[in-house]
């Protein structure tokens, strides 16, 4: 019957789209997500086109950040560009940290919040500690310069910002000289993209009640 083809191809996209939002799992690496803080949706209608940038602080450990997040957004249909006047949704992420550390103080620090210290100490656990700006902005008529200041970009139309402070941590230590682990930068680039996307989500249903 038709619609029963309808709603079954509904459903099938519907659960090709949910791995994209859900945390990576792995039978050798146990990963708790930690958040202080979440991303909010202004009751502007914002186009699903997004900029991202990525500040490393961990020497280029977090050099693969920006495509593994890039791609966990195309996956939920969103549009990536890489000229920020042609956004709607800004991305700032700042990798502060990554190394060993103690389980209560890798929380501690995430506890802090968006803005505050970041230095991890302790032993026995590793984390990821990254703060997070949302720039929600309407995207101008006129088609702005290729070479503007990200600063003035970001400012320019907004309409909303949010920030919250992320982190991954697991419960044993591994050795980030060469570079953060694919699976653990996979993770985060999925909650970064989840957090938007819920966000997003969030104000829709708003909209509607």
């Amino acid at each position: 019957m038709p619609l029963s083809r309808s709603l079954l191809v509904l459903l099938c996209l519907h659960f090709l789209l949910l791995p994209a939002c859900m945390r990576q799992k792995s039978s050798s690496v146990e990963t708790e997500i930690l958040r202080h803080g979440h991303l909010a949706a202004s009751h502007e209608d914002v186009h699903p086109i997004v900029y991202i940038n990525v500040r490393d602080n961990t020497n280029q450990r977090a050099a693969s950040l920006q495509a593994h997040t890039e791609a966990s957004l195309r996956l939920l249909g969103y549009t990536t560009v890489d000229n920020p006047s042609q956004a709607g949704y800004i991305l700032q992420i700042v990798v502060l940290a990554a190394g060993v550390t103690s389980q209560e103080h890798a929380r501690s620090v995430v506890d802090s919040g968006y803005g505050a210290k970041s230095t991890l100490t302790g032993g026995g656990s590793t984390a990821i500690v990254a703060d997070v700006l949302l720039v929600q902005r309407q995207i101008p008529a006129a088609k702005q310069p290729d070479r503007v200041k990200f600063k003035n970009i970001s400012r320019r139309n907004a309409v909303a910002n949010s920030q919250m402070r992320i982190g991954l941590l697991t419960p044993q230590e591994i050795n980030l000289d060469e570079g953060i682990t694919s699976f653990m930068m996979e993770t985060l680039a999925s909650e970064l993209a989840c957090a938007l996307h819920e966000a997003k989500n969030t104000k829709q249903k708003k909209t509607r009640n």
